[in-house]
């Protein structure tokens, strides 16, 4: 899979936290916003959650002057070891942000660890008050899971969903998912929700928040590092608040591979790029 590395290079800030800092200070200084990935899930071993949970600490303490978000898969951090391993490492984490101002969001993965990432993203944020987590608006249950999450004041950042998933349990088109995510939205902002954030390259999703809800600027707008920069130039420009989802590292893989798969083929990753050039 070596052949994929010059392209996931478009996509991953750097190979370790090292190599990533200096394009997460570009952003910063250009005046956006950035929620940080250490690339991982799924660790197999106390050792891997360990060095994870570390990774997550240096870099809070490495922020410590500037406010960031942190995004985390569960699973990286012992989820599917031990539920208590990865609440336990998350709530260190927490901890340690909430002290340095930083916030924390947990990535939503497959739907085999939907339930368990909302209840621990609600019962961490119920201790520190900066916790969130993502809702995939492809998922039948979203809904239901969002009334949940806004009665527990816990914020919530909506996308479609990169995980294949079987209609039993999620939509299967591409209308039906744009549809839910916009359903999705109008309730974070009727039921005032804690922080809300919509994250998708969407253009269409987006002028449709723009245009119908009553005060779009209600929301956060998150966009994926290396895609779409013109569209998130765009939205900064408008003044909504635009954050940057950074991830590095050397398991690129897995984010690489999902990427694809969502994009289904490389043809909208080649069209993405000569809209930039074009903006």
């Amino acid at each position: 899979m070596k052949i994929l590395y010059p392209l996931a290079k478009r996509f991953i800030a750097g190979h370790d936290f090292d190599s990533a800092k200096p394009k997460i200070q570009k952003l910063l200084d250009d005046g956006y916003e950035v929620s940080i990935d250490y690339l991982g899930e799924l660790s197999k071993s106390h050792e891997d959650c360990t060095k994870a949970t570390n990774q997550y600490l240096e870099i809070i303490n490495f922020y410590k002057d500037v406010k960031i978000n942190i995004s985390i898969k569960p699973s990286q951090l012992g989820l599917l070891i031990n539920p208590k391993i990865s609440y336990d490492n998350l709530n260190l984490v927490a901890k340690a942000a909430k002290k340095h101002g930083h916030t924390i969001r947990l990535d939503m993965e497959d739907s085999r660890v939907t339930e368990l990432t909302r209840n621990q993203a609600m019962s961490l944020n119920k201790r520190h008050g900066n916790v969130g987590v993502a809702v995939q608006s492809n998922l039948f249950r979203t809904e239901e899971d969002l009334k949940i999450l806004i009665e527990h004041n816990t914020s919530v950042r909506l996308v479609k969903g990169a995980y294949k998933e079987v209609g039993g349990v999620a939509y299967q088109t591409e209308v039906d998912i744009n549809a839910n995510l916009f359903h999705c939205a109008v309730t974070l902002y009727q039921n005032s929700a804690n922080n809300p954030a919509i994250g998708t390259h969407d253009e269409g999703l987006l002028e449709d928040i723009e245009d119908l809800i009553p005060n779009p600027n209600y929301f956060d707008y998150e966009f994926l590092y290396g895609i779409r920069r013109d569209l998130q130039k765009k939205m900064k420009f408008k003044n909504y608040s635009t954050r940057i989802y950074i991830p590095f590292g050397k398991d690129w893989l897995p984010y690489t591979m999902r990427r694809l798969k969502e994009w289904k083929n490389l043809k909208f990753v080649i069209c993405n790029i000569f809209k930039e050039w074009g903006g």
